[in-house]
């Protein structure tokens, strides 16, 4: 068999992702086929459905009442069944994107005849450590198990690629013994996407990814959002922790707080009172952790967990007059933006000092980090006093366009320099995830 289809699965919370790969052996090319997603899952009043056809530029977009990611992906399956493959025996490999693996080195390979329960109740069993995911990643390799009998499963982890991480920068300190018998430590996530755009920034700098001087920054900014310092193609250090809450605030997270803050929030004082005021006792852990992860960081902060959002209503000359529509305050809009500005380049110094300055690049990536033209400005002229140039604005401004005509990298440096260069690339977890396969089969 010189041509195999891989479907790539990436399941988020309410949502659930796809893309249908063919890898052709004999010319060693991989050629995207098909991609879509469902969103909305579990909405009380309808889910959105989005694919397309490459190679006919078909694309279809309905709205569907879906409740489970199991029922999402019997509707991606019977598309593509619809629409492009002929049985299911047709798709010889899946991978799928689990968002936390602990410390395993390796994907987990997965087949129906090979009683995969021990795999999939470990899987299952980190889902407190990543509650927006983890479990949403397990009913869909159930589903795979059932529907895709005949296919092999490879499960992905976003937390693989931080393995390289040291002791020093992975340990809190905290009681050692009982820490690192629960397994509380620094694990990092958005590996796969580190993994794949620090490998197209590289050949497209034409360095050597895995030479010592190859020093990359990189930014993935989305609802969820983070930083990775990346030396010799090897994760040094990166801002989320045991869990995606740790480092930069998101759309609805808060990122790094004090960790006593959160408790405060069951304070019993009254309105005028100043005096102490002890901590309810009957707070539960999880109106915390809901607190955190769900209502809070660029919602908590202004109403809206949209940073596209957040930055139009900025440049908004009616926001706060009578004239505006808006419900989002001007004043935390940019509050909300300066904040998250803040944190990056607070990362950015740290991970320069980390890596030993000289760095080969500043990497943009995520829904933000790649459509946001003010955001890569600002972060920019923070950062010139560390050898960084300003953005070039045009070049800025075009990047979504570039990615359009085809680029998958946007240079948007003003003037040209060996190092210290400031790149937009667009990231891809599904090929990065078949990338990865192929190297194995």
């Amino acid at each position: 068999m010189t041509k195999i289809n891989i479907l790539a699965i990436n399941a988020g919370s309410s949502s659930l992702k796809y893309k249908l790969f063919l890898f052709d052996k004999s010319k060693d090319e991989i050629n995207l086929v098909s991609k879509g997603s469902i969103t909305e899952i579990t909405s009380p009043t309808s889910s959105q459905f989005t694919a397309k056809i490459i190679s006919s530029n078909t694309k279809i977009s309905k709205s569907l009442n879906i409740q489970t990611h199991e029922k999402a992906f019997s509707h991606i399956l019977s598309y593509l069944l619809d629409t492009i493959i002929n049985s299911k025996e047709q798709i010889k490999y899946i991978v799928h994107r689990i968002v936390h693996g602990t410390t395993e080195s390796q994907p987990i390979i997965l087949k129906s005849d090979s009683s995969p329960s021990k795999e999939l109740s470990k899987l299952d069993s980190l889902s407190e450590l990543a509650p927006l995911h983890n479990h949403s990643s397990v009913l869909i390799l159930k589903s795979c198990l059932k529907e895709l009998s005949n296919s092999i499963n490879y499960a992905f982890f976003d937390t693989l690629f931080h393995q390289s991480i040291k002791p020093h920068i992975y340990t809190y300190a905290l009681p050692y013994d009982e820490a690192k018998q629960k397994r509380i430590r620094k694990y990092g996530f958005h590996g796969l996407s580190y993994s794949y755009v620090s490998k197209v920034a590289a050949k497209h700098m034409g360095i050597d990814l895995n030479d010592d001087n190859s020093k990359f920054i990189c930014l993935h900014l989305g609802s969820g959002a983070s930083m990775c310092a990346i030396r010799g193609g090897k994760s040094v250090d990166t801002t989320m922790g045991l869990t995606p809450l740790e480092g930069l605030p998101g759309g609805t997270r808060s990122g790094l707080i004090d960790p006593c803050a959160i408790f405060h929030f069951s304070s019993k004082a009254r309105k005028g009172d100043e005096s102490h005021h002890p901590v309810d006792k009957q707070f539960h852990l999880t109106e915390a952790e809901s607190i955190l992860n769900h209502n809070s960081g660029f919602k908590g902060l202004c109403g809206t967990s949209d940073f596209s959002e957040i930055v139009k209503q900025i440049q908004d000359t009616t926001n706060g007059s009578e004239n505006s529509n808006s419900s989002i305050n001007k004043e935390r809009a940019k509050l909300t933006f300066d904040i998250f500005i803040n944190r990056i380049v607070n990362y950015i110094g740290s991970y320069f000092v980390t890596l030993e300055g000289n760095v080969s690049a500043l990497i943009f990536t995520g829904g933000i980090g790649e459509n946001n033209k003010e955001l890569r400005e600002a972060v920019a002229e923070k950062i010139k006093c560390l050898g960084f140039k300003s953005v070039d604005k045009e070049r800025n401004k075009s990047v979504e366009e570039l990615f359009k005509s085809g680029k998958d990298v946007v240079d948007i440096s003003s003037g040209s320099t060996e190092n210290f260069r400031l790149l937009v690339i667009e990231t891809d977890e599904e090929k990065e995830m078949v990338n990865q396969l192929i190297s194995k089969i």
